[in-house]
């Protein structure tokens, strides 16, 4: 009897810390601070050499956007976008669509995977990838791209649809890492590049941006228990609680911007912050991850992005009481 107790108790420690292990592992909730670090445009890029391309890219942006840049501050204004006629939540009917009503259907995931798009692999017989719009991403970066189930969506990927469609080409979506994403379409591998790319000098020099389409800034993620930054209100606030800061490790996505805001980059005039150790990602998704689990203190990533990520994390998780 008192081998069949021990047996028992044993069995229920055991249970108790699989318990314990499984909730330690869910990680904590995450915060994304109000507080708006620096301003950037996004751009398609295409090889300097072509320029018909390129026209074709520019008109649709101006039929999507307008005059001006979607600012996310400012999503119900269209400034003057005349639209595209998409098939847009893939019911078989196409409606006029504007960056600011594709915005909205993606964040509000009213918008599912991009239709009739292939990858290098699953080309059809008989279709010659020269013949394709072949597009360059990274789909590890939500809400312009990422993966949904065998497809691709994201706001990005969308407009590279409806330009195949604009140009009657197949479309083929080329997933990569997203440093490579620029050099493959300076060396001709790819047509376009559609990935969040920031628009800056030095990238310029390797491939030619679009018109800029989208505008954003940077923001920081941090678990919601920590009090580190409260009080801060303003951008200086907050660069001024990062540079005091001693025995922190952040995390961002390799080659992104909010990689470069922490370590420095003369290309974006970021002097960085030394007193910081930060890793690179591959993804902000695994960098919030990382943050939720507790091993890193800070994120830094581009603000649609870690506001997605952030809540997807979150509502995995109970709220603290």
């Amino acid at each position: 009897m008192k081998k069949m107790l021990a047996m028992l108790a044993s069995v229920l420690m055991v249970a108790v810390l699989a318990v314990s292990m499984v909730a330690c592992s869910q990680g904590e909730r995450i915060r994304v601070l109000d507080v708006q670090l620096p301003g950037e445009e996004y751009g398609f890029c295409v090889n300097t050499e072509d320029a018909t391309l390129m026209t074709s890219v520019n008109e649709l942006i101006a039929a999507l956007c307008g005059n001006a840049p979607f600012n996310s501050d400012t999503p119900d204004e269209d400034h003057g976008a005349t639209g595209v006629a998409y098939d847009l939540n893939a019911d078989g009917e196409k409606e006029t669509v504007t960056f600011a009503t594709l915005y909205e259907a993606v964040m509000n995931e009213e918008a599912g995977a991009v239709q009739g798009a292939y990858t290098p692999s699953t080309l059809p017989a008989g279709v010659e990838l020269e013949d394709c719009l072949v597009v360059a991403t990274n789909a590890m970066f939500r809400p312009f791209e990422y993966v949904i189930g065998n497809g691709f969506g994201g706001i990005d990927m969308h407009i590279a649809k409806m330009l195949a469609e604009q140009l009657d080409r197949p479309l083929v979506i080329n997933d990569m890492q997203f440093e490579v994403v620029i050099q493959s379409v300076e060396l001709g591998n790819c047509d376009i590049g559609m990935a969040g790319l920031t628009k800056n000098g030095s990238r310029a020099e390797q491939v030619t941006f679009s018109d800029s389409y989208y505008i954003t800034a940077q923001r920081i993620a941090i678990l919601e228990s920590d009090t580190t930054f409260d009080g801060c209100t303003t951008r200086e606030e907050a660069e001024a609680v990062l540079s005091g800061l001693e025995g922190v490790t952040a995390g961002a996505a390799n080659g992104q911007t909010g990689y470069f805001y922490l370590v420095g980059n003369p290309d974006f005039n970021y002097p960085g912050f030394s007193n910081i150790k930060t890793n690179p990602y591959e993804s902000i998704d695994l960098a919030m991850q990382d943050l939720s689990n507790g091993n890193i203190d800070i994120v830094v990533g581009d603000k649609d992005t870690v506001i997605s990520v952030a809540n997807e994390i979150n509502g995995r998780l109970p709220v603290e009481e």
